[in-house]
């Protein structure tokens, strides 16, 4: 090899090294996240999509006494890679920066719509207004359950992170099939050593006797939360399997 030939070959091998450390260091290092003034309701934080076009909502629901702001921080890691990363805070303050639902899917449905349509009214048609998915995590899930059974239109798709089968009641096996045409699919997921892991198993069979496409995760060695730096590893592959069919759509 000449010594030109060489420093060409040195010169493009650095450039990928320096692209690969960038795009690493771009995934891993996140800033703060942006806030969403809200009618009515407490700021929410978002991220945008790392991919261009129009793209879904992920709406993440914190857990009772939990940071939205950190909470999104984390979700963006691994959301950002599918759509908008959007984190809206329960009504209760908490202090600290710590939030609750305080168990009210009424005022939770509301802040949701009007964060919805906060974003939209800023970012217009790179946002979908139907579609989207909706992830909840603890109380979060308990609020997601409730939107996502009374609104199967707008929110299609569910994350449900430590389910409680008594999250639903009263009419909900009817609601259930009134929604197998909408809902396309949900995926139920929490620990071995969550207590809510056999209420998770019990919503699946709900899900199943309404046939509507389900899968059930029971991580092994997990409890009832995720740590920050496992985000990859347990919700890439649910978000890949949730939003398959929009990624095929936004590929054609």
């Amino acid at each position: 090899m000449t010594r030109f030939a060489f420093a060409a070959f040195l010169f493009v091998a650095l450039l990928c090294a320096s692209k690969s450390a960038s795009a690493s260091s771009h995934s891993t290092a996140l800033g703060a996240p942006e806030r969403l003034e809200v009618p009515g309701a407490p700021d929410a934080f978002f991220y945008r999509p790392h991919v261009r076009g129009s793209r879904p909502i992920l709406m993440y629901l914190h857990g009772r006494g939990n940071n939205p702001a950190e909470d999104c921080r984390k979700w963006a890691k691994v959301g950002t890679k599918f759509g908008w990363v959007v984190c809206p805070q329960g009504p209760e303050d908490r202090g600290n920066g710590s939030r609750s639902w305080n168990n009210d899917s009424v005022t939770a449905t509301r802040i949701v719509t009007a964060t919805v349509d906060a974003l939209k009214a800023k970012f217009g048609h790179r946002v979908h207004t139907r579609g989207n998915v909706l992830i909840g995590f603890s109380e979060g899930a308990f609020v997601a359950m409730q939107i996502g059974l009374h609104d199967p239109v707008h929110w299609n798709k569910w994350l449900i992170l430590a389910a409680n089968d008594q999250y639903w009641f009263g009419e909900t096996a009817a609601l259930l099939k009134e929604d197998r045409r909408r809902v396309e699919r949900v995926y139920l997921l929490t620990g071995e050593n969550d207590e809510v892991a056999e209420s998770t198993k019990r919503v699946g069979a709900m899900l199943k006797a309404a046939k509507i496409p389900v899968r059930v995760r029971i991580r092994s060695g997990m409890g009832h939360e995720v740590p920050g730096d496992k985000m990859n590893a347990t919700y890439r592959r649910p978000l890949l399997w949730l939003t398959e069919d929009q990624e095929k759509k936004t590929k054609k």
